[in-house]
């Protein structure tokens, strides 16, 4: 029989990430665009959890990109990393063009959707193997992660007495600049930029959530009412 992990935080989070569809090699050039994520309940919602952040990752003008989020939970930070998980598009009309982030995760009763978008009307100049490449880019995307769980399998729910979950958060992806312009001054793919995050992380003492200790996980956090994932400020932040 099939029970469910006592931490609801830590299994709803690795569902999703871990259940993000992989989206294939598609990319449509060499220079790189890392945003920083922000994630914040909204609406109502039962035994939805959040991430507190995390970054993305993606060629500039388009295409595959990969994600790693980041969360706390009894006292301790930890990072999950989705390769080649979400993309990066360019939805226009005449005078307008909007860039649009998108990706699914999918894991047996687990949906979640992901969708940001923001108004192209900047540009930002990199320098990719000594030579200076300006393109236009969105400094800012804003949308919604909508997410459910019938979790239909299991038999028993939590001790703390809780089943499913279902709900909405609002999610930005902010521009950062100076990372943009370092990796891509280090010749960085996407899944390398990830690379050099998750590195930072670990020196700050995050641990890597999809790894399992075997452990009692202890009580989930951010249960139906409970406060939003503060995602800080649109600035760069460290590595």
């Amino acid at each position: 029989m099939k029970e469910l992990r006592n931490s609801r935080k830590s299994g709803f989070l690795w569902i999703i990430a871990a259940g993000m569809c992989w989206l294939g090699g598609y990319s449509a050039s060499a220079q790189v665009l890392v945003y920083r994520l922000e994630f914040e309940k909204a609406g109502s919602s039962i035994n939805l959890d959040l991430y507190d952040g995390g970054f993305f990752a993606v060629e500039g003008l388009g295409g595959t990109g990969s994600f790693v989020f980041t969360y706390r939970e009894d006292g301790k930070d930890f990072y999950l990393r989705a390769d080649d998980a979400g993309e990066l598009f360019f939805a226009v009309k005449p005078g307008v063009s909007r860039a649009v982030i998108r990706a699914t995760a999918d894991s047996d009763t687990a949906l979640a959707h992901y969708l940001v978008h923001g108004r192209v009307k900047d540009s930002v100049s990199v320098n990719v193997r000594g030579q200076k490449i300006t393109f236009k880019v969105a400094p800012s995307l804003e949308g919604y992660v909508l997410a459910s769980d019938s979790e239909a399998n299991a038999e028993f729910p939590r001790e703390d007495g809780t089943l499913g979950f279902a709900g909405t958060a609002s999610m930005k992806a902010l521009l950062q600049r100076g990372m943009t312009d370092d990796v891509n001054k280090q010749n960085l793919d996407p899944n390398g930029v990830i690379d050099l995050l998750v590195e930072g992380l670990e020196g700050e003492g995050f641990s890597d959530g999809s790894v399992d200790d075997g452990g009692d996980d202890g009580g989930g956090v951010g249960d139906d009412g409970g406060d939003g994932g503060d995602g800080g400020d649109g600035g760069d932040g460290d590595w």
